[in-house]
């Protein structure tokens, strides 16, 4: 079954043809004429954790290739979860109604016991810190578009690398391209786990980490800032010490390349000021679009068609 677990899943064949299914996804939207081969089907959206953009994305994806939906915004409170359910029991009654299913789930590694009793295609839609596989896709996408190229590129992570399931899901796809340099940038509090830059240096991928996010702003071509995740701290305090420490403020406009992009997962709260937003380098709310047609590139991807 076509499973979306994890971006270390795919070849680099796979990444590009999803990507060129994308832009002729994007360009049939542009158009008016989107074909509906997923008529007759039916995508389930389930979610454990809050979502706008992935649920709303996935949904709009399915109903614009003509599939059905059927979602549960809420599922930790909404469903049978809250009753005591298993994640196996609950996968095998969704896949009796599904022909696929998207999840979202706080606890990592969620989507992979799901893949194992699940009679249809699961897309993992986020695991708690773990990884976000269709977000990955989606910004691997967007730099393209913006930049014309996936190598020879300085790209910056800033703000809460712990908790960044973005980050892991987007630098394996861009290890496939050459020439690519990344510059980690963060609190110690927030700094990546040791075993992801073990995996780094085992495969002899050019990195610096770093804890200034002004030392290296005018080399990023590249500058994917992050939230700090409310949620994953277990006490508030903590989170209060480390929440302002990286802001990227309209002054530091001044440093980056004239061709740079900022990019953002959203939701942002306070680690890009308001004014940057009017900035034509900030591509987050483009990024955002681009999930849309990524996402409709996979649900066919996943279903075989």
């Amino acid at each position: 079954m076509g499973n979306i677990i994890s971006t270390k899943q795919f070849k680099k064949e796979e990444v590009e043809k999803i990507l060129a299914q994308a832009e002729l996804m994007e360009k049939s939207l542009k158009k008016g004429n989107v074909k509906q081969i997923l008529k007759n089907k039916i995508v389930a959206c389930i979610f454990f954790e809050p979502s706008t953009r992935t649920r709303l994305s996935f949904e709009t994806a399915a109903l614009k290739l003509g599939a059905q939906v059927i979602s549960a915004e809420n599922a930790m409170e909404n469903s049978s979860a809250h009753k005591g359910e298993t994640i196996e029991d609950t996968t095998k009654i969704i896949c009796s109604y599904a022909d696929l299913v998207v999840i979202r789930h706080p606890v990592a590694h969620t989507p992979e016991k799901m893949a194992k009793v699940a009679t249809k295609p699961i897309i993992n839609a986020g695991d708690g810190a773990n990884e976000h596989p269709t977000q990955g896709l989606l910004d691997l996408y967007t730099i393209k578009k913006e930049h014309g190229r996936l190598n020879n590129l300085n790209i910056g992570f800033g703000g809460d690398l712990l908790n960044s399931r973005t980050l892991k899901s987007l630098v394996p796809l861009l290890r496939f391209y050459k020439g690519n340099k990344f510059y980690f940038l963060s609190p110690t509090e927030l700094e990546l786990p040791r075993e992801f830059i073990k995996e780094l240096k085992n495969n002899e991928i050019a990195f610096e980490e770093l804890r200034s996010l002004e030392e290296k702003l005018g080399e990023l071509d590249v500058l994917y800032m992050t939230r700090v995740q409310k949620e994953r701290f277990a006490n508030l305090k903590d989170y209060e010490k480390v929440k302002d420490l990286f802001i990227f403020k309209k002054e530091h406009l001044k440093k980056i390349k004239k061709n740079a992009i900022i990019m953002h997962p959203l939701p942002k709260i306070n680690e890009i000021e308001l004014e940057v937003d009017a900035d034509p380098r900030a591509a987050y709310f483009r990024q955002a679009q681009n999930g849309l047609y990524i996402r409709m590139a996979l649900l066919c991807y996943s279903l075989g068609l």
